[in-house]
């Protein structure tokens, strides 16, 4: 997962991002980044991919499909944001790597963690804080 983030952090480098906005404020962009990063990303995807998405198709289909497909369209949706402005094998990589990290997050939310999505959350919040923190000391 940590091998991914930095893959995609530097495939990004001097892009227009999410954590853009937060470029150069150092320790004042903290607060800003806390709420973006727990409240206006990952809580909303990770309601919407992990928490409701994956649990009605694994009501449809064994759980590998379901998580199959959930890690898909968020690796799509990651993927697409960035295909006018990357080639294609960039887009690609960052569909995969994103998708990936999707299909770990489920698995960890389903098999580890009961079905709650707080590890998920709690992981998806933390690498956005780590990016929103690289952006901010304009690392990113």
């Amino acid at each position: 997962m940590l091998f991914s983030f930095l893959l995609l952090q530097t495939t990004v480098k001097g892009l227009e991002t999410a954590t853009s906005g937060f470029s150069g404020l150092g320790f004042r962009a903290l607060p800003g980044i806390l709420v973006y990063s727990l409240f206006q990303t990952a809580l909303p995807e990770e309601l919407l991919f992990r928490g409701f998405l994956l649990k009605r198709l694994a009501s449809c289909f064994p759980f590998v499909v379901a998580n199959t497909i959930q890690a898909a369209l968020f690796g799509l949706l990651h993927g697409f944001m960035f295909m006018t402005v990357l080639s294609w094998q960039q887009t690609l990589l960052i569909i995969l790597c994103t998708g990936g990290i999707a299909a770990y997050l489920g698995f960890v939310n389903e098999k580890k963690a009961g079905g709650s999505i707080l590890a998920s959350w709690s992981m998806h919040a933390l690498a956005n804080v780590i990016a929103g923190m690289l952006s901010a000391f304009m690392l990113l």
